[in-house]
């Protein structure tokens, strides 16, 4: 059976064996900006693979019952997928203040 060398991998494969094309998919997805939300305050847009963890928090939340679960926040419209709680604040990864969670949506008008 011969082998060739993976022009994406850079690893020997064998004739019959498919392509792989998954990592570089991932690569090409990863740094996509969620289209219709930004951070209200610095216009920050987050990411498909930013993520925000579900922690007790003070000021402006006062929520003391974190599970730790990280997430993409904005895949869940703010609802913690393993405690469930809805976050009505959210902040921002980039200037780290605290908004409103719907503030992040844009509307449709722009």
């Amino acid at each position: 059976m011969s082998s060739m060398k993976d022009l994406h991998t850079g690893r020997r494969r064998f004739r019959d064996e498919p392509e792989d094309f998954t990592e570089e998919f991932l690569d090409e997805t990863e740094d996509l900006e969620i289209p219709g939300i930004r951070c209200p305050l610095c216009k920050w847009r987050p990411r498909t693979i930013d993520t925000w963890v579900c922690w007790d928090v003070e000021h402006p939340e006062y929520f003391y019952g974190g599970c730790g679960t990280s997430w993409n926040t904005f895949a869940t419209s703010g609802i913690c997928p393993t405690c469930l709680h809805q976050w009505k604040w959210t902040s921002c990864l980039r200037c780290f203040m605290w908004s409103k969670h719907e503030e992040w949506y844009e509307n449709e008008a722009g």
